[in-house]
């Protein structure tokens, strides 16, 4: 047992260099107008090393909202005025 230990403790560990990991690509997405409020409260914490995406149906509040990247769905669907509410129609404008 004792050979085993001293064995263990003369291995040396061999680790890759550290230019061969990537970068994590880490985005974090608010859908609707409690999505948005919560990108928009992250933004001004001043959260680091991920990029915030607002996704909205509602063009004026999507306007209003602090994000690295903002997307309006359902443009022709809600004409940019909202989903009102309604999960069917946030869900339709989605796909």
């Amino acid at each position: 047992m004792e050979s085993l230990i001293r064995n263990a403790k003369k291995r040396e560990v061999i680790r890759p260099p550290r230019e061969n990991f990537g970068y994590a690509n880490i985005k974090i997405v608010g859908c609707g107008g409690a999505g948005n409020n919560t990108i928009n409260r992250l933004m001004k914490i001043g959260i680091q090393g991920a990029k915030c995406v607002a996704v909205n149906t509602d063009l004026q509040h999507l306007e209003s909202v602090e994000s690295h990247i903002k997307l309006l769905i359902g443009k022709n669907l809600t004409r940019g005025l909202g989903a009102g509410g309604n999960p069917d129609v946030g869900r339709a404008a989605a796909e």
